[in-house]
Protein backbone atom coordinates (compact mmCIF):
# COMPACT_ATOMS: atom_id res chain seq x y z
CA UNK A 1 0.00 0.00 0.00
CA UNK A 2 1.61 3.11 -0.82
CA UNK A 3 1.12 6.26 1.80
CA UNK A 4 1.49 9.59 1.26
CA UNK A 5 2.39 12.69 3.73
CA UNK A 6 -0.52 14.93 3.82
CA UNK A 7 0.87 17.29 7.31
CA UNK A 8 4.55 16.99 7.92
CA UNK A 9 5.64 17.77 11.87
CA UNK A 10 3.76 20.93 12.23
CA UNK A 11 3.61 22.81 14.80
CA UNK A 12 1.25 25.47 15.68
CA UNK A 13 -1.05 28.14 18.18
CA UNK A 14 -4.72 29.30 18.31
CA UNK A 15 -4.98 31.88 20.92
CA UNK A 16 -8.41 32.58 22.35
CA UNK A 17 -10.26 35.33 21.63
CA UNK A 18 -8.85 35.48 18.08
CA UNK A 19 -10.18 34.74 14.69
CA UNK A 20 -7.46 32.57 13.33
CA UNK A 21 -7.83 31.68 9.26
CA UNK A 22 -5.92 28.76 7.89
CA UNK A 23 -5.23 29.70 3.69
CA UNK A 24 -3.35 27.70 1.64
CA UNK A 25 -3.32 26.55 -2.14
CA UNK A 26 -5.47 23.65 -2.70
CA UNK A 27 -4.22 20.26 -1.20
CA UNK A 28 -1.64 22.03 1.10
CA UNK A 29 -3.15 20.24 3.93
CA UNK A 30 -5.83 22.74 5.42
CA UNK A 31 -8.88 20.44 5.78
CA UNK A 32 -6.72 17.46 7.20
CA UNK A 33 -5.15 19.75 9.56
CA UNK A 34 -8.55 21.29 11.12
CA UNK A 35 -9.81 17.65 11.48
CA UNK A 36 -7.14 16.28 12.76
CA UNK A 37 -7.30 18.70 15.71
CA UNK A 38 -10.97 18.78 16.34
CA UNK A 39 -10.95 14.85 16.01
CA UNK A 40 -13.17 14.42 13.17
CA UNK A 41 -10.80 12.48 10.97
CA UNK A 42 -12.12 9.90 8.85
CA UNK A 43 -9.30 7.97 8.22
CA UNK A 44 -5.62 8.01 7.70
CA UNK A 45 -2.69 7.79 10.81
CA UNK A 46 -1.90 10.83 13.04
CA UNK A 47 1.12 11.24 15.08
CA UNK A 48 1.43 13.84 17.68
CA UNK A 49 0.16 15.86 20.61
CA UNK A 50 -2.97 17.97 20.65
CA UNK A 51 -2.67 20.69 23.92
CA UNK A 52 -5.29 22.88 25.71
CA UNK A 53 -4.40 25.17 28.20
CA UNK A 54 -0.98 23.03 28.14
CA UNK A 55 -2.04 19.74 28.97
CA UNK A 56 -2.84 16.99 26.19
CA UNK A 57 -6.05 15.89 25.39
CA UNK A 58 -7.62 12.97 23.34
CA UNK A 59 -10.85 13.02 20.84
CA UNK A 60 -13.05 12.56 23.13
CA UNK A 61 -12.41 15.81 25.07
CA UNK A 62 -11.69 17.77 22.48
CA UNK A 63 -15.50 16.94 21.35
CA UNK A 64 -16.42 18.56 24.62
CA UNK A 65 -14.86 21.38 24.75
CA UNK A 66 -15.29 22.98 21.05
CA UNK A 67 -18.02 22.74 18.23
CA UNK A 68 -17.25 21.87 14.44
CA UNK A 69 -19.18 23.49 11.42
CA UNK A 70 -18.31 21.39 8.13
CA UNK A 71 -18.37 22.71 5.01
CA UNK A 72 -21.43 21.80 3.31
CA UNK A 73 -24.40 22.36 5.39
CA UNK A 74 -26.72 19.13 5.98
CA UNK A 75 -29.38 20.72 7.34
CA UNK A 76 -33.40 18.97 7.69
CA UNK A 77 -34.83 21.41 4.40
CA UNK A 78 -38.79 21.20 6.41
CA UNK A 79 -37.72 23.22 9.59
CA UNK A 80 -37.42 26.52 10.09
CA UNK A 81 -33.82 28.22 11.15
CA UNK A 82 -35.52 28.71 14.94
CA UNK A 83 -36.85 24.96 15.19
CA UNK A 84 -33.30 23.87 13.91
CA UNK A 85 -31.17 25.66 16.77
CA UNK A 86 -34.13 24.73 19.20
CA UNK A 87 -33.96 21.03 18.16
CA UNK A 88 -29.57 21.18 18.37
CA UNK A 89 -30.62 22.86 21.52
CA UNK A 90 -32.74 20.02 22.92
CA UNK A 91 -30.79 17.65 21.85
CA UNK A 92 -27.04 18.57 23.20
CA UNK A 93 -27.99 21.16 26.05
CA UNK A 94 -28.13 19.89 29.91
CA UNK A 95 -31.40 17.68 31.04
CA UNK A 96 -31.61 19.92 34.18
CA UNK A 97 -31.74 22.82 31.79
CA UNK A 98 -35.65 24.10 31.81
CA UNK A 99 -37.57 24.75 28.42
CA UNK A 100 -37.20 28.40 28.94
CA UNK A 101 -34.01 28.52 29.54
CA UNK A 102 -33.37 26.30 26.51
CA UNK A 103 -35.38 28.72 24.74
CA UNK A 104 -33.76 31.66 25.98
CA UNK A 105 -30.42 30.37 24.83
CA UNK A 106 -31.70 29.56 21.40
CA UNK A 107 -32.90 33.23 21.23
CA UNK A 108 -29.79 34.75 22.30
CA UNK A 109 -28.22 32.72 19.77
CA UNK A 110 -30.44 34.01 17.34
CA UNK A 111 -29.62 37.69 18.16
CA UNK A 112 -25.93 37.25 17.72
CA UNK A 113 -26.10 35.54 14.64
CA UNK A 114 -28.44 38.22 13.56
CA UNK A 115 -31.20 35.70 12.01
CA UNK A 116 -34.05 37.37 13.89
CA UNK A 117 -35.64 38.01 10.13
CA UNK A 118 -35.61 34.90 9.00
CA UNK A 119 -36.20 32.63 12.40
CA UNK A 120 -39.50 31.29 10.96
CA UNK A 121 -38.97 30.83 7.26
CA UNK A 122 -38.44 27.37 6.34
CA UNK A 123 -34.51 26.57 5.39
CA UNK A 124 -35.74 24.93 2.57
CA UNK A 125 -32.52 23.21 0.01
CA UNK A 126 -30.17 24.89 -2.14
CA UNK A 127 -32.23 23.88 -5.65
CA UNK A 128 -35.62 24.64 -4.20
CA UNK A 129 -36.66 28.20 -3.89
CA UNK A 130 -38.50 29.73 -1.03
CA UNK A 131 -35.86 28.68 1.74
CA UNK A 132 -33.13 30.88 3.53
CA UNK A 133 -29.75 32.04 1.96
CA UNK A 134 -26.67 31.01 1.59
CA UNK A 135 -25.09 32.62 4.33
CA UNK A 136 -28.41 32.25 6.28
CA UNK A 137 -27.81 28.70 5.97
CA UNK A 138 -24.56 29.16 7.28
CA UNK A 139 -25.05 30.79 10.10
CA UNK A 140 -27.71 28.68 11.26
CA UNK A 141 -25.45 25.85 10.99
CA UNK A 142 -23.41 27.61 13.37
CA UNK A 143 -26.02 28.58 15.29
CA UNK A 144 -26.49 24.72 16.23
CA UNK A 145 -23.24 24.45 16.98
CA UNK A 146 -22.82 27.59 19.12
CA UNK A 147 -26.18 26.34 21.15
CA UNK A 148 -23.72 24.56 23.18
CA UNK A 149 -21.83 27.47 24.37
CA UNK A 150 -18.30 26.18 22.99
CA UNK A 151 -14.94 27.57 24.34
CA UNK A 152 -13.58 26.63 20.56
CA UNK A 153 -15.12 26.89 17.76
CA UNK A 154 -13.64 25.16 14.06
CA UNK A 155 -14.82 25.80 10.64
CA UNK A 156 -14.31 23.92 7.55
CA UNK A 157 -14.63 26.79 4.26
CA UNK A 158 -17.43 28.57 5.89
CA UNK A 159 -17.51 30.80 2.93
CA UNK A 160 -17.94 28.51 0.32
CA UNK A 161 -21.04 29.29 -2.02
CA UNK A 162 -21.43 32.62 -0.53
CA UNK A 163 -21.01 36.24 -2.48
CA UNK A 164 -18.26 38.73 -1.61
CA UNK A 165 -21.06 40.43 0.96
CA UNK A 166 -22.57 37.24 1.93
CA UNK A 167 -19.24 36.04 2.71
CA UNK A 168 -17.74 39.10 5.04
CA UNK A 169 -21.03 39.13 6.63
CA UNK A 170 -20.24 35.49 8.14
CA UNK A 171 -16.55 36.16 8.96
CA UNK A 172 -17.70 39.05 10.45
CA UNK A 173 -19.96 37.22 12.88
CA UNK A 174 -16.98 34.62 13.42
CA UNK A 175 -14.82 37.89 14.88
CA UNK A 176 -17.58 39.07 17.30
CA UNK A 177 -17.97 35.46 18.28
CA UNK A 178 -14.07 35.45 18.58
CA UNK A 179 -13.83 38.59 20.69
CA UNK A 180 -16.25 37.41 23.01
CA UNK A 181 -13.50 34.97 24.12
CA UNK A 182 -13.61 32.01 22.32
CA UNK A 183 -10.61 30.43 19.79
CA UNK A 184 -12.20 30.53 16.48
CA UNK A 185 -10.46 28.55 13.44
CA UNK A 186 -11.57 28.43 10.02
CA UNK A 187 -9.92 27.24 6.50
CA UNK A 188 -11.12 29.31 3.83
CA UNK A 189 -10.16 29.63 0.53
CA UNK A 190 -9.33 32.93 -1.28
CA UNK A 191 -11.15 35.76 0.73
CA UNK A 192 -11.92 39.37 -0.46
CA UNK A 193 -9.89 42.09 1.23
CA UNK A 194 -12.41 42.96 3.34
CA UNK A 195 -12.86 39.43 4.71
CA UNK A 196 -8.96 38.99 5.23
CA UNK A 197 -8.94 42.22 7.33
CA UNK A 198 -11.63 40.61 9.63
CA UNK A 199 -8.97 37.81 10.96
CA UNK A 200 -6.54 38.29 13.76
CA UNK A 201 -4.18 35.34 12.70
CA UNK A 202 -3.16 33.67 10.02
CA UNK A 203 -1.87 30.45 9.33
CA UNK A 204 -0.02 29.41 5.63
CA UNK A 205 0.04 25.68 4.34
CA UNK A 206 2.01 24.93 1.43
CA UNK A 207 2.54 21.33 0.66
CA UNK A 208 1.16 19.82 4.26
CA UNK A 209 3.94 22.49 6.32
CA UNK A 210 3.46 25.58 8.05
CA UNK A 211 4.53 28.69 5.90
CA UNK A 212 3.83 30.94 7.84
CA UNK A 213 1.97 31.65 11.44
CA UNK A 214 1.32 35.04 12.61
CA UNK A 215 -0.92 38.31 12.58
CA UNK A 216 -2.73 38.44 9.53
CA UNK A 217 -2.30 42.15 9.63
CA UNK A 218 1.82 41.45 9.34
CA UNK A 219 1.57 38.83 6.44
CA UNK A 220 1.98 41.17 3.20
CA UNK A 221 5.03 42.86 5.51
CA UNK A 222 6.68 39.15 6.29
CA UNK A 223 7.13 37.90 3.00
CA UNK A 224 8.14 41.80 1.31
CA UNK A 225 11.67 41.33 3.24
CA UNK A 226 12.00 38.18 1.76
CA UNK A 227 11.17 39.80 -2.07
CA UNK A 228 7.54 38.61 -2.59
CA UNK A 229 6.20 42.34 -1.91
CA UNK A 230 2.66 42.89 -2.33
CA UNK A 231 1.66 45.70 -5.02
CA UNK A 232 -0.16 48.89 -4.10
CA UNK A 233 -3.65 48.43 -4.00
CA UNK A 234 -3.96 44.21 -4.15
CA UNK A 235 -5.62 41.87 -2.08
CA UNK A 236 -3.36 40.43 0.61
CA UNK A 237 -5.27 37.25 -0.10
CA UNK A 238 -4.89 37.07 -3.93
CA UNK A 239 -0.98 38.68 -3.62
CA UNK A 240 -0.79 35.26 -1.22
CA UNK A 241 -2.05 33.22 -4.07
CA UNK A 242 -0.72 34.84 -6.90
CA UNK A 243 3.16 35.79 -5.50
CA UNK A 244 3.82 33.51 -3.31
CA UNK A 245 2.35 30.03 -3.43
CA UNK A 246 2.59 30.39 -6.99
CA UNK A 247 3.43 32.38 -9.52
CA UNK A 248 2.43 33.67 -13.22
CA UNK A 249 5.36 34.08 -14.86
CA UNK A 250 6.70 30.48 -13.40
CA UNK A 251 3.74 28.73 -14.52
CA UNK A 252 3.73 30.18 -18.55
CA UNK A 253 7.50 29.36 -18.16
CA UNK A 254 6.54 26.25 -17.17
CA UNK A 255 9.73 26.29 -14.34
CA UNK A 256 8.51 24.40 -11.84
CA UNK A 257 11.50 23.40 -10.53
CA UNK A 258 11.91 27.07 -9.97
CA UNK A 259 8.71 27.61 -7.76
CA UNK A 260 9.08 24.15 -5.83
CA UNK A 261 12.77 25.66 -4.99
CA UNK A 262 11.52 29.23 -3.77
CA UNK A 263 8.87 26.98 -1.63
CA UNK A 264 11.15 25.10 0.02
CA UNK A 265 13.40 28.36 0.85
CA UNK A 266 10.35 30.11 2.33
CA UNK A 267 9.35 27.03 4.25
CA UNK A 268 12.94 26.55 5.85
CA UNK A 269 12.87 30.15 6.65
CA UNK A 270 9.88 29.82 8.67
CA UNK A 271 11.14 26.95 10.34
CA UNK A 272 14.55 28.43 10.70
CA UNK A 273 13.19 31.50 12.32
CA UNK A 274 12.44 33.34 16.03
CA UNK A 275 8.90 33.57 14.75
CA UNK A 276 8.13 29.96 15.90
CA UNK A 277 9.60 30.05 19.43
CA UNK A 278 8.20 33.12 20.09
CA UNK A 279 4.74 32.12 18.94
CA UNK A 280 4.51 29.19 21.48
CA UNK A 281 5.79 31.57 24.13
CA UNK A 282 3.12 33.58 23.68
CA UNK A 283 0.82 31.28 24.49
CA UNK A 284 -1.86 32.10 26.98
CA UNK A 285 -2.62 29.27 29.53
CA UNK A 286 -6.19 29.71 30.47
CA UNK A 287 -7.44 28.52 33.83
CA UNK A 288 -10.41 26.98 32.80
CA UNK A 289 -13.05 26.26 29.63
CA UNK A 290 -16.11 24.96 28.97
CA UNK A 291 -17.07 21.51 28.86
CA UNK A 292 -19.89 20.07 26.99
CA UNK A 293 -20.64 16.91 29.26
CA UNK A 294 -22.02 14.23 27.26
CA UNK A 295 -23.78 12.67 30.70
CA UNK A 296 -25.57 15.39 31.29
CA UNK A 297 -27.48 15.62 28.09
CA UNK A 298 -31.38 14.19 27.36
CA UNK A 299 -31.68 10.57 27.91
CA UNK A 300 -32.63 8.58 24.67
CA UNK A 301 -36.50 8.97 25.39
CA UNK A 302 -35.87 12.51 25.12
CA UNK A 303 -34.08 12.19 22.36
CA UNK A 304 -36.52 10.20 20.45
CA UNK A 305 -39.50 12.74 21.71
CA UNK A 306 -37.58 15.25 20.29
CA UNK A 307 -36.60 13.60 16.71
CA UNK A 308 -39.95 12.29 16.27
CA UNK A 309 -41.62 15.34 16.32
CA UNK A 310 -39.39 16.16 13.60
CA UNK A 311 -39.83 13.70 11.58
CA UNK A 312 -43.77 14.13 11.98
CA UNK A 313 -43.38 17.96 11.12
CA UNK A 314 -41.32 16.58 8.04
CA UNK A 315 -43.85 14.78 6.11
CA UNK A 316 -46.90 16.75 7.41
CA UNK A 317 -44.60 19.61 5.88
CA UNK A 318 -44.05 17.48 2.39
CA UNK A 319 -47.04 16.90 0.98
CA UNK A 320 -45.64 16.09 -2.54
CA UNK A 321 -44.67 13.08 -0.81
CA UNK A 322 -47.61 11.62 0.53
CA UNK A 323 -49.57 12.83 -2.29
CA UNK A 324 -47.11 10.58 -4.88
CA UNK A 325 -47.84 7.84 -2.65
CA UNK A 326 -51.27 8.09 -2.75
CA UNK A 327 -50.84 8.29 -6.66
CA UNK A 328 -48.79 5.19 -6.41
CA UNK A 329 -51.23 3.54 -4.01
CA UNK A 330 -54.27 4.17 -6.44
CA UNK A 331 -52.68 3.63 -9.87
CA UNK A 332 -51.38 0.79 -9.72
CA UNK A 333 -54.46 -0.16 -7.85
CA UNK A 334 -56.66 1.00 -10.61
CA UNK A 335 -54.53 -0.95 -13.34
CA UNK A 336 -54.67 -4.25 -11.57
CA UNK A 337 -58.06 -3.78 -11.25
CA UNK A 338 -58.39 -2.84 -14.62
CA UNK A 339 -56.28 -5.77 -15.75
CA UNK A 340 -57.75 -8.45 -13.39
CA UNK A 341 -61.37 -7.16 -13.00
CA UNK A 342 -64.29 -10.05 -12.70
CA UNK A 343 -62.08 -12.19 -12.19
CA UNK A 344 -64.42 -15.83 -12.96
CA UNK A 345 -64.05 -18.79 -10.92
CA UNK A 346 -62.81 -20.74 -14.20
CA UNK A 347 -59.90 -23.41 -15.34
CA UNK A 348 -59.01 -20.43 -17.89
CA UNK A 349 -59.20 -17.46 -15.01
CA UNK A 350 -56.55 -19.51 -12.65
CA UNK A 351 -53.56 -17.36 -14.27
CA UNK A 352 -54.75 -14.36 -13.99
CA UNK A 353 -55.78 -14.92 -10.24
CA UNK A 354 -52.56 -15.73 -9.46
CA UNK A 355 -51.32 -13.52 -11.80
CA UNK A 356 -53.44 -10.41 -9.63
CA UNK A 357 -51.82 -12.18 -6.29
CA UNK A 358 -48.47 -11.96 -7.49
CA UNK A 359 -48.52 -8.22 -8.83
CA UNK A 360 -50.09 -7.46 -5.37
CA UNK A 361 -47.39 -9.58 -3.50
CA UNK A 362 -45.08 -7.25 -5.29
CA UNK A 363 -45.70 -3.70 -3.92
CA UNK A 364 -43.16 -4.62 -1.70
CA UNK A 365 -40.41 -4.03 -4.73
CA UNK A 366 -41.94 -1.24 -5.09
CA UNK A 367 -41.91 0.31 -1.62
CA UNK A 368 -38.31 -0.93 -1.15
CA UNK A 369 -37.31 1.05 -4.34
CA UNK A 370 -38.95 4.34 -3.22
CA UNK A 371 -37.73 4.00 0.25
CA UNK A 372 -34.16 3.54 -0.36
CA UNK A 373 -34.05 6.46 -2.86
CA UNK A 374 -35.92 8.80 -0.10
CA UNK A 375 -33.98 7.66 3.11
CA UNK A 376 -30.63 7.97 0.84
CA UNK A 377 -31.33 11.58 0.75
CA UNK A 378 -32.31 12.03 4.58
CA UNK A 379 -29.40 9.38 5.33
CA UNK A 380 -27.01 12.57 4.77
CA UNK A 381 -28.44 14.76 7.32
CA UNK A 382 -28.51 11.43 9.81
CA UNK A 383 -24.57 11.11 9.29
CA UNK A 384 -23.99 14.32 10.02
CA UNK A 385 -25.78 14.92 12.91
CA UNK A 386 -24.63 11.95 14.20
CA UNK A 387 -21.22 12.47 13.60
CA UNK A 388 -21.64 15.71 15.45
CA UNK A 389 -22.59 13.44 18.72
CA UNK A 390 -26.32 15.11 18.76
CA UNK A 391 -28.01 11.74 19.36
CA UNK A 392 -27.83 7.78 19.24
CA UNK A 393 -28.60 5.73 16.07
CA UNK A 394 -31.42 4.15 18.28
CA UNK A 395 -32.54 7.62 18.94
CA UNK A 396 -33.01 8.32 15.45
CA UNK A 397 -33.84 5.20 14.18
CA UNK A 398 -37.16 4.07 16.59
CA UNK A 399 -39.20 7.67 15.58
CA UNK A 400 -38.23 7.58 11.89
CA UNK A 401 -39.37 3.72 11.54
CA UNK A 402 -42.59 5.09 13.82
CA UNK A 403 -43.50 7.99 11.53
CA UNK A 404 -43.48 6.41 8.45
CA UNK A 405 -46.17 3.57 9.62
CA UNK A 406 -49.12 6.22 8.81
CA UNK A 407 -48.15 6.18 5.01
CA UNK A 408 -47.51 2.80 4.94
CA UNK A 409 -51.18 1.80 6.88
CA UNK A 410 -53.28 4.30 4.77
CA UNK A 411 -52.16 4.23 1.55
CA UNK A 412 -51.73 0.25 1.29
CA UNK A 413 -55.40 -0.09 2.89
CA UNK A 414 -56.54 2.17 0.27
CA UNK A 415 -54.97 0.21 -2.69
CA UNK A 416 -56.14 -3.13 -1.04
CA UNK A 417 -59.86 -2.00 -1.16
CA UNK A 418 -59.97 -1.32 -4.96
CA UNK A 419 -58.22 -4.08 -5.57
CA UNK A 420 -59.45 -7.08 -3.41
CA UNK A 421 -63.04 -6.19 -4.00
CA UNK A 422 -62.56 -5.22 -8.16
CA UNK A 423 -60.89 -8.44 -8.22
CA UNK A 424 -64.39 -10.04 -6.48
CA UNK A 425 -62.14 -12.12 -4.43
CA UNK A 426 -63.64 -14.20 -1.74
CA UNK A 427 -66.21 -12.11 -0.65
CA UNK A 428 -65.98 -12.40 3.08
CA UNK A 429 -64.78 -9.71 5.69
CA UNK A 430 -62.41 -12.07 7.89
CA UNK A 431 -60.70 -13.33 4.51
CA UNK A 432 -60.54 -9.18 3.28
CA UNK A 433 -58.93 -8.73 7.14
CA UNK A 434 -55.91 -11.59 6.81
CA UNK A 435 -55.26 -10.17 3.33
CA UNK A 436 -55.17 -6.86 4.51
CA UNK A 437 -52.42 -7.96 7.57
CA UNK A 438 -50.60 -9.61 4.82
CA UNK A 439 -50.52 -6.73 2.46
CA UNK A 440 -49.58 -4.22 5.05
CA UNK A 441 -46.93 -6.52 7.07
CA UNK A 442 -45.33 -7.29 3.07
CA UNK A 443 -45.23 -3.59 2.48
CA UNK A 444 -43.96 -2.37 5.81
CA UNK A 445 -41.34 -5.11 5.29
CA UNK A 446 -40.34 -3.94 2.21
CA UNK A 447 -40.00 -0.55 4.00
CA UNK A 448 -37.15 -2.08 6.56
CA UNK A 449 -35.52 -3.84 3.24
CA UNK A 450 -35.11 0.02 1.32
CA UNK A 451 -33.51 1.36 4.20
CA UNK A 452 -31.15 -1.39 5.35
CA UNK A 453 -30.23 -1.56 1.14
CA UNK A 454 -29.83 2.51 1.56
CA UNK A 455 -27.54 2.13 4.72
CA UNK A 456 -25.12 -0.24 3.30
CA UNK A 457 -23.68 1.71 0.76
CA UNK A 458 -22.69 5.57 1.31
CA UNK A 459 -23.49 6.45 -2.22
CA UNK A 460 -27.11 6.78 -3.74
CA UNK A 461 -25.40 5.77 -7.17
CA UNK A 462 -23.87 2.62 -5.95
CA UNK A 463 -27.55 1.96 -4.02
CA UNK A 464 -29.59 2.35 -6.69
CA UNK A 465 -26.96 0.12 -8.96
CA UNK A 466 -26.67 -2.57 -6.18
CA UNK A 467 -30.70 -2.78 -4.98
CA UNK A 468 -31.86 -5.07 -8.35
CA UNK A 469 -29.14 -7.54 -7.63
CA UNK A 470 -30.47 -7.66 -4.19
CA UNK A 471 -34.11 -7.51 -4.53
CA UNK A 472 -34.91 -9.07 -7.47
CA UNK A 473 -34.01 -12.65 -6.22
CA UNK A 474 -36.22 -12.66 -3.71
CA UNK A 475 -39.07 -11.81 -6.06
CA UNK A 476 -37.48 -15.05 -8.21
CA UNK A 477 -38.16 -17.69 -5.38
CA UNK A 478 -41.29 -16.19 -4.29
CA UNK A 479 -42.97 -18.97 -5.88
CA UNK A 480 -44.81 -17.21 -8.98
CA UNK A 481 -41.83 -17.55 -11.88
CA UNK A 482 -41.24 -21.40 -10.03
CA UNK A 483 -42.21 -23.72 -7.65
CA UNK A 484 -40.89 -23.13 -4.41
CA UNK A 485 -40.16 -26.98 -3.96
CA UNK A 486 -38.32 -27.02 -7.36
CA UNK A 487 -35.52 -24.15 -6.43
CA UNK A 488 -32.03 -25.72 -6.88
CA UNK A 489 -30.41 -26.22 -3.65
CA UNK A 490 -28.12 -23.87 -3.57
CA UNK A 491 -30.60 -20.88 -3.77
CA UNK A 492 -33.25 -22.90 -1.87
CA UNK A 493 -32.13 -20.44 1.04
CA UNK A 494 -33.13 -17.47 -0.38
CA UNK A 495 -36.77 -17.97 -0.57
CA UNK A 496 -36.73 -18.50 3.08
CA UNK A 497 -35.96 -14.78 3.43
CA UNK A 498 -38.16 -13.21 0.79
CA UNK A 499 -40.76 -11.73 2.08
CA UNK A 500 -42.93 -12.20 -1.41
CA UNK A 501 -42.72 -15.63 -0.58
CA UNK A 502 -44.74 -15.42 2.41
CA UNK A 503 -47.30 -12.89 1.22
CA UNK A 504 -47.86 -14.64 -2.02
CA UNK A 505 -48.34 -18.24 -0.59
CA UNK A 506 -50.66 -16.42 1.58
CA UNK A 507 -52.42 -14.70 -0.95
CA UNK A 508 -52.83 -17.89 -2.26
CA UNK A 509 -54.06 -20.04 0.45
CA UNK A 510 -56.52 -17.15 1.33
CA UNK A 511 -57.70 -17.78 -2.21
CA UNK A 512 -57.61 -21.12 -3.10
CA UNK A 513 -57.76 -23.17 0.14
CA UNK A 514 -60.71 -25.32 -0.16
CA UNK A 515 -61.19 -25.17 -3.95
CA UNK A 516 -58.09 -24.77 -5.46
CA UNK A 517 -55.51 -27.35 -3.97
CA UNK A 518 -54.25 -28.54 -7.27
CA UNK A 519 -53.26 -24.76 -7.79
CA UNK A 520 -51.44 -24.39 -4.23
CA UNK A 521 -49.62 -27.69 -5.69
CA UNK A 522 -48.42 -26.43 -8.45
CA UNK A 523 -47.45 -23.02 -6.76
CA UNK A 524 -45.78 -24.85 -3.82
CA UNK A 525 -48.13 -23.40 -1.31
CA UNK A 526 -48.81 -26.91 -0.19
CA UNK A 527 -46.10 -27.21 2.32
CA UNK A 528 -46.30 -27.17 5.92
CA UNK A 529 -47.16 -23.64 6.65
CA UNK A 530 -50.39 -22.48 7.30
CA UNK A 531 -51.78 -18.96 6.65
CA UNK A 532 -51.20 -17.51 10.46
CA UNK A 533 -47.67 -19.04 9.77
CA UNK A 534 -46.95 -17.31 6.81
CA UNK A 535 -48.08 -14.15 8.59
CA UNK A 536 -45.83 -14.66 11.63
CA UNK A 537 -42.86 -14.96 9.12
CA UNK A 538 -44.01 -11.69 7.73
CA UNK A 539 -43.35 -10.31 11.03
CA UNK A 540 -40.45 -11.88 11.77
CA UNK A 541 -39.03 -10.17 8.66
CA UNK A 542 -40.38 -7.25 9.01
CA UNK A 543 -38.84 -6.87 12.45
CA UNK A 544 -35.99 -8.54 10.58
CA UNK A 545 -35.14 -6.58 7.90
CA UNK A 546 -35.72 -3.21 10.30
CA UNK A 547 -33.29 -4.92 12.91
CA UNK A 548 -30.43 -5.35 9.85
CA UNK A 549 -31.31 -1.36 8.90
CA UNK A 550 -30.03 -0.54 11.89
CA UNK A 551 -27.12 -2.42 12.30
CA UNK A 552 -26.60 -1.06 8.80
CA UNK A 553 -26.46 2.38 10.25
CA UNK A 554 -25.07 1.56 13.41
CA UNK A 555 -22.28 0.03 10.93
CA UNK A 556 -22.12 3.17 8.83
CA UNK A 557 -21.31 5.73 11.25
CA UNK A 558 -19.22 3.30 13.53
CA UNK A 559 -15.90 3.93 11.35
CA UNK A 560 -14.60 6.61 13.24
CA UNK A 561 -10.74 7.47 13.01
CA UNK A 562 -8.73 6.36 15.47
CA UNK A 563 -5.15 8.68 16.05
CA UNK A 564 -1.70 6.64 16.71
CA UNK A 565 0.62 7.08 18.89
CA UNK A 566 2.36 10.43 20.24
CA UNK A 567 5.14 11.97 18.79
CA UNK A 568 7.82 14.95 19.20
CA UNK A 569 6.08 17.32 16.92
CA UNK A 570 3.28 18.59 18.75
CA UNK A 571 -0.13 20.29 17.36
CA UNK A 572 -0.48 22.83 20.33
CA UNK A 573 -4.04 24.41 20.86
CA UNK A 574 -4.66 27.11 23.25
CA UNK A 575 -8.15 27.97 24.66
CA UNK A 576 -9.74 30.20 27.09
CA UNK A 577 -13.05 30.58 29.27
CA UNK A 578 -15.37 33.03 27.37
CA UNK A 579 -16.16 35.94 28.67
CA UNK A 580 -18.95 38.15 27.62
CA UNK A 581 -18.53 40.76 25.45
CA UNK A 582 -19.55 45.08 26.13
CA UNK A 583 -19.19 45.07 22.86
CA UNK A 584 -22.57 44.97 20.61
CA UNK A 585 -22.27 44.41 16.82
CA UNK A 586 -21.67 48.27 15.36
CA UNK A 587 -18.56 48.33 17.60
CA UNK A 588 -17.77 45.13 16.27
CA UNK A 589 -17.71 45.56 12.99
CA UNK A 590 -15.94 49.19 13.46
CA UNK A 591 -13.28 47.66 14.66
CA UNK A 592 -13.25 45.64 11.56
CA UNK A 593 -13.20 48.33 9.44
CA UNK A 594 -10.69 50.28 11.94
CA UNK A 595 -8.18 47.32 10.96
CA UNK A 596 -8.56 47.38 7.41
Amino acid sequence: MVSKDILKGITGVFQPGTLTAIMGASGAGKTTMLNAIAGESAGGFIEGEILVNGAEVGVDTMRRISAFVFQDDQLMASMTVREAIQMSADLRLPKGMTKEEKAERVKHVIEILHLEKCSNTRIGSPTAKGGISGGERKRCAIGMELITNPSILFLDEPTTGLDTFMAFSVVDTLRQLAAAGRTVVATIHQPSSDTFHCFDNLLVLANGEIMYQGKAAEMVDYFGELGLRCPPYVNPADHLFMNVLNDVEMEEDGDKAGLLARTTRLLEHYNGSAQVDSMLKSTTKAVEFNVNDLELRPGILSQMSTLYARSMKNVVRNPMIARAKLAQALVLGSIVALIYHDLGRYQIDIQARTGALFFFAMNMVMNAFSMLSAFAQEKIVFEREQALGMYSVMSYFIPKVFSELPHNIIFPTVQACIVYWSLKLKNDAATFGLFLVVHLLNTNAGNGLGIFIASIFSDLRITLIAAPPLILPLMIFSGFFINTNSIPPYFNWIKYISPMKYAFEAYALLEFRLTGDQVLKQLGADGDLKIYQNILCLIALWLGTHIFAFFALRRLVSRRFASGSAASNPVRLTCAQRKESNEDGESQRARCQRQR
